[in-house]
């Protein structure tokens, strides 16, 4: 409301003084009274008599403008130097024109009275013969021509736009420009020492990056990627020249405010991230790395920053590292992530997903596959549901629905709107906290199911089962997508089922790697009974969101840090087989990107779910047999599979209406009692017994 009524202030007052410039100008052209006529005989004094109209009405324009808009026109350095270079030129050629070539300013001064009295001609005024006697010595008057002439051209050019002129010269000219001013973007001072490599981190310089992967349209099978023509284009422009500035200015204060403390240090590297500036500072070797930590609120104060982290010491580095907030913040978009020759490669590595950049500027990625679970914590309006967004984003824009299926489990009932006809889904959305329960375990059976299948191919994971599924098409295997599940508010399901959630999260987290099942759990709370020692021991790798205390950040990383974070997807991530975690400002995905890429998948196909999914509430699901023998069902089902020689689990269920379990327990009882065969791949099994056989 301040800043709101400071700009308010502003615009009045800009209209009060251009009201009266405009006032005083006018009264000078018309010659209104004494004050008039004077004002008028100064400006011909100064002038010349021809030159102060033109004045007059240059002037009147420009204040009318103000008047008008109540703004000051704003231009760039080359049209003021343009302005500036033209009033000389005509300043020159008005002197040239009317001048009778005098040898000194003394001449005109002499004729003063006379021109005031309008007795003698003012010959240009003060300042056109002032310029002229000062060219006229040093070059002649046939120099004074020639200097006066290259001035205007000169001016001209700075002053004329030729890409409007010429847009064929758009191309050659601009492209350029634009990429040699984001490499100004990032300041590196570079250190005394190398900076140890980074598995996770990809660096790819703005000027090498190659946009084909951006144009191409990949298809798979009869589906077609969505393009990354969908996703808002990145403006690229400098805008870190005020962060330069102030990093220079803070780097040298942040020197001087340690040895206030009797702390001797040295500024050996500054790093300017897109929402942070990191300060690597080296101590003297007497000097305690504690005895830093300690004046952080202090150091904070002197450099007035609203922020204000201490890493002591930088992991594999002599050095402490002090973080700041950026005066101005660059956010990072998904089209920029997607330039990336790593990410834009959708042919490999389909689980690769972009986190953000770090604070050298570095794109930081990683692969779900290999974290193998992920959990996310942060207050709320850090970042989070941005942060899952990216990942379902960057999965519609690099994988088919044949390759990797998603189940969204959203408690708050808002997050996953826009996901609900996407083809990747195995499931509906589930926003029920009773259900999630319901599907977890379904997800729990769908991993024993899969290891049953690995074991008797003899393979050892997903990976190995597909490449052998493409080597062997004789064996009639099936394919086997990855299982994306990800849960945006956990702490909704550890209240309705918490013990029930907590069992299957477990199972999934210990298990499911190999089985191509990867979990992803989203709170707002991280406190002790939402992330339970268990669920925090199965999931190594975590993303940390700015938290409200220490507590929490200690909750998510086992370490302090993330109540420090600045919000707006500033994040800690500590991946897995890492020591210590990553500031990342994370990607920004808006919500008409992810509506425009949600709408691109499924207008071309329709979500085609899992039959295991959609019988949850059947009341037969929460019957527990002891033995399946007892399922009135049984001889039924069995009647039904010997007639017409089909025997498969969702058979079962469409025909009998149940659900997946207990269908799943007739299909192993039919097996055990020597009726139907074992299963064999994507197969029907056979079918031993006859309708009219009496041991049946």
């Amino acid at each position: 409301m301040a800043r709101r009524n400071k700009t308010k202030e502003t615009k009045l007052l800009i209209f009060i003084y251009s009201l009266i410039a405009l006032s005083v100008i006018l009264i000078a052209a018309a010659r209104f009274g004494y004050v008039g006529q004077v004002m008028d005989n100064f400006a011909v004094i100064l002038f010349g008599s021809g030159l102060n109209k033109g004045l007059y009405a240059i002037f009147g324009i420009f204040f009318l403008f103000t008047v008008i808009f109540r703004r000051w026109p704003k231009y760039p350095l080359r049209i003021w130097i343009s302005i500036i270079l033209f009033c000389l030129s005509l300043l020159l050629f008005n002197a040239i024109l009317r001048s009778a070539d005098p040898s000194s300013i003394g001449d005109w001064l002499n004729k003063l009275s006379k021109i005031i009295a309008q007795t003698e001609p003012d010959e240009g005024g003060f300042f056109s013969i002032l310029l002229y006697s000062l060219f006229n010595v040093m070059v002649a008057r046939t120099g004074t021509i020639i200097i006066t002439i290259v001035l205007f051209i000169i001016a001209s050019a700075l002053l004329i736009d030729y890409h409007q002129l010429w847009p064929n010269l758009k191309f050659k000219t601009r492209k350029p420009r634009q990429f040699e001013e984001e490499e100004e973007r990032p300041l590196f001072i570079e250190p005394d020492e190398p900076l140890p490599k980074r598995r996770l981190i990809k660096d790819t310089p703005i000027a090498e990056i190659s946009t084909t992967s951006a144009a191409t349209i990949h298809s798979i099978g009869n589906y077609t990627l969505p393009s990354v023509n969908l996703l808002e284009e990145v403006v690229l422009k400098n805008k870190s020249i005020a962060n330069q500035n102030a990093a220079v200015v803070k780097g040298k204060r942040l020197i001087e405010i340690l040895s206030q403390f009797d702390i001797n240090a040295t500024l050996i590297g500054t790093h300017i991230g897109p929402a942070v500036t990191k300060f690597e500072v080296k101590p003297d070797s007497n000097i305690k790395i504690s005895k830093i930590s300690s004046i952080q609120d202090n150091i904070k104060m002197e450099l007035q920053a609203k922020e204000l982290r201490i890493e002591a010491p930088i992991p594999g580095r002599n050095a402490v590292g002090v973080e700041i907030p950026n005066v101005e913040m660059i956010p990072v978009r998904m089209s920029e992530m997607m330039k990336d020759p790593t990410i834009g490669d959708r042919s490999t590595k389909k689980l690769l997903v972009p986190l953000g950049k770090d604070l050298m500027g570095k794109i930081v990625y990683t692969e779900l596959d290999k974290m193998p679970h992920l959990l996310i914590a942060g207050a709320t309006g850090s970042g989070k549901s941005v942060c899952i967004n990216a990942f379902i984003t960057t999965i519609l824009l690099r994988t088919s629905p044949d390759e990797v299926k998603l189940l969204l489990i959203d408690p708050k009932k808002v997050e996953f709107v826009a996901y609900q006809k996407i083809p990747h889904l195995i499931c509906p959305v589930i926003s029920d906290s009773s259900e999630a329960a319901k599907v977890l375990r379904v997800i729990v059976n769908m991993m024993e199911n899969r290891y049953e299948v690995f074991s008797k191919v003899g393979v050892r994971n997903i990976t190995t089962y597909n490449e052998l599924l493409i080597k062997q098409p004789q064996e009639h295997l099936e394919f086997m997508p990855w299982i994306i599940v990800i849960i945006d508010e956990l702490a909704d399901l550890m209240i309705v089922a918490g013990k029930e959630v907590e069992s299957s999260i477990q199972r999934i987290t210990q298990l499911a790697r190999a089985a191509g099942i990867h979990l992803i759990v989203a709170t707002q709370r991280p406190s002790t009974d939402v992330i339970t020692g268990i669920i925090k021991a199965n999931i190594p790798s975590r993303i940390a969101f700015a938290v409200s205390s220490g507590i929490d950040s200690r909750t998510i990383l086992d370490h302090v840090g993330a109540e420090r974070l600045l919000g707006y997807g500033d994040m800690l991530f500590f991946p897995v087989g890492e020591p210590s975690s990553i500031r990342i400002q994370g990607v920004y995905v808006s919500d008409e990107e992810v509506k425009r890429l949600a709408d691109a998948t499924s207008i071309q196909r329709a979500p085609n779910f899992d039959e295991a999914f959609l019988h949850l509430n059947d009341p037969e699901e929460e019957i527990g047999y002891k033995n399946q023998t007892e399922d009135p069902l049984y001889e039924e089902v069995k009647l039904f599979v010997l007639e017409t020689r089909r025997a498969s689990t969702s058979t079962i269920q469409r025909h009998f209406g149940l659900g997946y379990n207990r269908a799943a327990r007739i299909m192993d009882m039919l097996e055990q009692k020597g009726i139907i065969g074992p299963q064999q791949g994507s197969k029907p099994r056979d079918v031993y017994g006859k309708n009219n056989e009496g041991g049946f």
